[in-house]
This record gives C-alpha cells, structure tokens and sequence, in this order.
C-alpha cells in the first residue's frame, strides 16, 4: 500500500494530468470555434416582382446574384489583420426597369460595393433583354454595324460629356489631362436606349462609373444624347420599330 506520501504525490500527478487535458480539450474547443464559417452581412440583391413576367430573365438575374454572392463570402473567412472589420463589408444590387417596349426591356442596376479601403464604389449597370428570344443583347448587338453606330454617336457623347465636365469643374479640361479624354462609348460607358415617346426611343443614356471620366470626387457621369438622324438604318430589323426616323 503507498505511504502518505506516496498518496500524495499520485493525487498531484492525477491533478496535473487532469490540468493538461483540461488545457487540451479546451484548446481543440477553441480551435473549432475559430474554425466556424463567419456569419456574411451586407449582402442585398434584388429586382422587381413583375419580372416573373419573364422567366429566363429571372434565372440570368439569380445566377447573376449567386456569382455577386460568391465573390463577396469569402472576405468574411480571411484573416483581418489591419483596415476595417468584416462587419463594415458591404455589397449591394438593386434592378430596376428603366424602360419596356415590344420585344425589349432595359433594367439598370445600382450597384455598390465596400471591402475596405479609403471608400466604397458605386455604379450603374445596363441590361438590355430580348423578351421574344428570352436572352441579354447588348447595345452593340442592336445594330447591324455597331462600328457605324459608334462612329455615328461618339460625336454626340463626347460633346454631352464636355459639356458635363465643364458644368462640375468650372472650366474647360484639355485633352491631355489624365481626366480629359473622352473614354470608349461601347467599351468604357453602360448604355441603353431610353425614354421612349409613342412607342419609339427618343434618347441615349450614357452612364460613367467613378474613375472613368473624372475622379471619385466627381462621382459617376449620366448622360444621354437625342438619337440622331441615321441611327435607325444601322438597327437590326427585329428592333428597327423602336427608333425614331
């Protein structure tokens, strides 16, 4: 039989190892609780109801927010070492219908997005929708020569951007300043037709994210042109109806 001390000296070893596998047990709990999926917030996408009107469009625009969506999770799963917490994320989309007429719709999307960093982006969006083909056509894919088009409304688009330019800075911008150029209307600018008058457009709307035609400071340019004489002949037959000449 052990001794007293002998006693003592196994009921120190038994507390020690009952310490040590406290200590371990409740490390592997923390290290699970660490592990756990972060919890996602600041994430909005939406459209508006009657769009059910149009299925195809539904399941583009809900493939659309699943790619918005999947993009956006994962930040709240890295490290944050420096700069804002997770929970200041934010991603926002918000469809709406900008205008409809027989066989087309066009949406536009504010969209805005904030993962850290000085400030958040905002812009806009265009979506044009074939609703008899029950596909997205882009502004170039409405005429048969988008290159004339191009040529024929860059004109237009340059001078309203001008125009615009000098309203929000007070004076004239040269050309070679670093926001003087006037950026690519088909590659840089979100485009649709708008405002429709008896059935037919009446107007170009030109949208400018941040960055692209001045500083964040000037925030995003929304223009729109009239559509000019000649534009109609370069439509393709399916949409040629909705222009004016």
């Amino acid at each position: 039989m052990p001794s007293r001390g002998g006693l003592a000296s196994l009921s120190a070893m038994r507390t020690s190892y009952l310490l040590a596998a406290g200590l371990v047990l409740a490390s592997t709990i923390s290290i699970s609780v660490l592990a756990a999926p972060a919890k996602v917030t600041g994430f909005t996408y939406s459209w508006p109801r009657d769009m059910t009107r149009y299925p195809a469009l539904v399941r583009y625009l809900q493939t659309d927010r699943t790619k918005a969506y999947a993009d956006y999770a994962p930040l709240f799963d890295a490290p944050v070492d420096m700069g804002p917490p997770s929970s200041t994320f934010e991603s926002s989309t918000e469809w709406a219908v900008r205008n409809e007429l027989p066989g087309l719709i066009a949406l536009a999307a504010t969209r805005y997005s904030y993962t850290g960093g000085a400030h958040g982006l905002g812009f806009v969006e265009a979506l044009l929708w074939d609703t008899r083909a029950g596909k997205k056509v882009s502004f170039a894919g409405l005429f048969t020569n988008p290159a004339a088009a191009k040529a024929l409304l860059t004109p237009l688009y340059c001078r309203a951007l001008d125009k615009e330019r000098l309203v929000r800075r007070g004076e004239p911008t040269p050309r070679d300043d670093i926001f003087g150029d006037c950026p690519d209307l088909m590659k840089d600018g979100e485009i649709w037709p708008d405002k429709p008058v008896y059935g037919k457009y009446s107007r170009i709307a030109i949208s400018l994210s941040p960055y692209t035609a001045g500083p964040y400071a000037e925030g995003s340019y929304d223009l729109e042109i009239i559509i000019p004489k000649g534009l109609k002949r370069l439509v393709k037959v399916e949409y040629r109806s909705l222009f004016p000449g």
